[in-house]
């Protein structure tokens, strides 16, 4: 059930199906669908989860922390991740980032609570890594949620609209977050 509505949400965004919609897609009877999900703000929630265990399940398999890497540099690798995992599966979470003027439109309360939750434990991971560039001189200390709310978005609207080619990515990546941060990626140093 999550798997097909996951892929439904991603298609359609947070308005795109209903619990009678997915049981009729799956072939089911609504009492089957009912018994899992009362409204479709849970399985909204439930697809989430899903979505959030692949995304962190790759950065973390692709975002090992390296010796003497600065914390720009660092966040610039876990753009980069970000990145690969955006266009790898863009029906899966990007659509659910969609919406006209707000991208939680169509949402429940759970859903927007828990979207904002993700979001807010991404932006956190580049706070992290600007808040170790303070500390190894590869940013300017300056307003590092800022920063990291900024970069967040900017990564989602890089993938989404396909502004730059995986291929020439990195570079613009790691130009955006120095003219972000004030700094230059470059080895720690501490």
């Amino acid at each position: 059930m999550i798997e097909t509505a996951e892929k439904w949400f991603g298609a359609c965004g947070g308005k795109g199906l209903g619990l009678n919609d997915l049981a009729r897609r799956l072939g089911l009877s609504p009492g089957a669908v009912f018994r899992e999900f009362k409204t479709r703000d849970e399985l909204f929630v439930a697809v989430l989860g899903r979505v959030q265990e692949g995304l962190f399940a790759h950065i973390e398999a692709s975002c090992a922390a390296a010796d003497g890497e600065s914390g720009l540099a660092m966040a610039v690798r876990l753009a980069e991740a970000y990145c690969r995992f955006l266009e790898q599966s863009p029906d899966s979470y990007l659509g659910l980032m969609r919406g006209e003027a707000d991208p939680l439109s169509g949402l429940g309360p759970q859903s927007r609570s828990e979207l904002r939750r993700i979001k807010g434990r991404i932006i956190k991971q580049f706070e992290t890594l600007l808040r170790l560039g303070c500390c190894d001189g590869s940013v300017r200390a300056k307003a590092v949620e800022e920063v990291a709310d900024r970069y967040v978005n900017v990564l989602v609207g890089l993938v989404r609209l396909r502004l730059t080619p995986p291929e020439t990515r990195a570079r613009n990546l790691r130009l955006m977050l120095e003219a972000l941060a004030g700094g230059r990626v470059g080895p720690c140093a501490a």
